[in-house]
């Protein structure tokens, strides 16, 4: 596959723009990650390409969407950097301020490369301290309670599906509608299933 690529972009003038469009448009770069029970017993490791193997968000668009989804992102462009534990920062977290002598404990946690040297790319990690943090800080619960406001005048399956839309862009299936059903009636209150939302792989991952 590689070879007839190289082929082609030598005939097409060694375009960049000819590669990337028929990198982008080709059908295994527009699959979704999403498993299929049949092709997961013939190929499990995805050797045919047959899906997108999952990728993670880096934890600037991480942080983005949970913003974006609990409804706190603010847009405004420009102005004066922030450090990420600032009470109220809800910027885009590409205005964050960058400490090469304490780097933020967010960036930390989710991979962000070290400020005092030049890194290529990204390591990507999976650690307890990333889960523990997405369960019990600040910024996730501050997240989930401005998420539970928005729907605090919805009942039962509205609230549900509500949710859903917001954080996911999807309707809920009606297993996940009886599992929120079974967690309320457990107890629950709106802005601890919020963040239960909020802390699933289906945001961190690429569709």
């Amino acid at each position: 596959m590689l070879d007839d690529l190289a082929a082609r972009f030598i005939a097409n003038g060694w375009s960049l723009k000819w590669l990337h469009r028929e990198i982008v448009l080709s059908a295994a770069y527009q699959q979704a990650s999403r498993p299929r029970e049949d092709a997961m017993q013939s190929d499990p490791t995805n050797r045919l390409v047959w899906r997108m193997n999952p990728r993670r968000l880096d934890i600037e668009a991480y942080r983005d969407c949970i913003l974006q989804a609990s409804g706190t992102l603010d847009t405004t462009p420009y102005g004066v950097s922030m450090d990420l534990n600032q009470p109220g920062n809800n910027r885009r977290t590409v205005y964050a301020r960058i400490s090469r002598g304490r780097l933020n404990n967010l960036l930390q946690l989710f991979d962000f490369p070290e400020a005092t040297l030049h890194s290529p790319g990204r390591e990507v990690t999976t650690t307890p301290l990333q889960q523990l943090f997405v369960m019990n800080s600040q910024f996730f619960q501050n997240q989930a309670a401005a998420l539970a406001k928005t729907a605090e005048k919805l009942e039962g399956e509205q609230r549900v599906q509500f949710m859903y839309h917001k954080v996911l862009g999807r309707d809920a299936n009606q297993a996940e509608l009886k599992l929120a059903a079974d967690y309320f009636a457990a107890g629950a209150t709106p802005a601890q299933y919020a963040q239960a939302l909020l802390s699933t792989n289906e945001v961190m991952f690429w569709p």
